[in-house]
């Protein structure tokens, strides 16, 4: 069974573990900070519309993420998620930094034969959605015009999220699914996200996952706001996971995600591929 506890500890990366049916032991915690990037100019509006960019400009976003769990119970989990620094920026534009909205909440094991879990996470908003950005040269007038590129939307929501896992007994090979509501408020839509994803447990170090999530807004009539609020937003995302333990403790983790239109189109999004790398402390 040495297998499977490693199977629960490297779970956790990228914010994964809170989208699964394990909890962790009381007492125990993870903490994991890292670093993500994505480049684009191919932007889907809210109607699913291409509006490739004719000059070349490419919206770029940049994250530092703490990510964080502590077992309060051998049932009870409590999780934070915070996007420390952010920083966006059009190839127009100066960059503009600030902090993410900050996730935090709890998830409860339903069952444990068959680990189900039920969470709760508010997500809860850093700023009044607001980052104005400048632009780097003039316009015809001779105005250095801005453009809001917020790192919170400004708005609180709520994050409700059903998950089931399995894992073989020897804990080589485990998966996952999960299914989540977001209850926005300010009058922007609520959402729906459901995902899978299978690990497989390699030369005794290397976790290597693949993952597949969906997005849908549940309204059809978003509201107009900058699209880093993500209103109207819907997409189908794939990704591939490595998660290497460096030793008992510690572990770096790497990955590659990008959208396809395999079960939802795009909708009010840059479109591209993102990558990260992490560095991950459980006890």
């Amino acid at each position: 069974m040495k297998y499977f506890g490693l199977a629960l500890l490297l779970l956790i990366q990228l914010n994964s573990f809170a989208q699964s049916g394990w909890v962790r032991n009381k007492g125990g915690f993870f903490v994991q900070g890292s670093v993500s990037a994505f480049s684009s100019d191919k932007y889907y509006n809210v109607d699913g519309e291409l509006q490739n960019s004719a000059s070349g400009t490419n919206f770029n976003t940049y994250a530092f993420k703490v990510y964080g769990e502590f077992g309060i119970t051998n049932r009870l989990t409590g999780l934070l998620n915070l996007p420390l620094i952010k920083s966006n920026g059009l190839s127009t534009t100066e960059n503009v930094y600030g902090v993410g909205d900050l996730r935090i909440g709890a998830k409860y094991q339903i069952t444990k034969s068959i680990p189900f879990s039920f969470s709760v996470e508010a997500e809860i908003p850093t700023g009044k959605g607001e980052n104005l950005a400048s632009h780097k040269e003039v316009n015809d007038l001779g105005i250095r015009e801005e453009i809001n590129l917020p790192t919170t939307d400004g708005e609180f929501n709520v994050w409700s999220t059903l998950a089931l896992s399995s894992s073989t007994k020897n804990g080589k090979y485990y998966g996952s699914v999960f299914t989540s509501l977001n209850l926005r408020t300010e009058g922007l839509s609520h959402q729906l996200k459901s995902g899978i994803e299978i690990g497989s447990f390699w030369f005794d170090k290397l976790w290597v996952i693949g993952k597949l999530n969906f997005q849908e807004s549940l309204s059809n009539d978003p509201k107009p706001v900058p699209f880093l609020y993500g209103e109207g937003s819907e997409f189908t995302t794939y990704a591939f996971t490595a998660i290497y333990k460096l030793n008992k403790h510690f572990n770096i983790t790497a990955e590659y995600a990008d959208y396809t239109g395999f079960i939802t189109s795009q909708k009010n999004i840059y479109d591209g591929p993102s990558f990260s790398i992490g560095l991950a402390l459980e006890y």
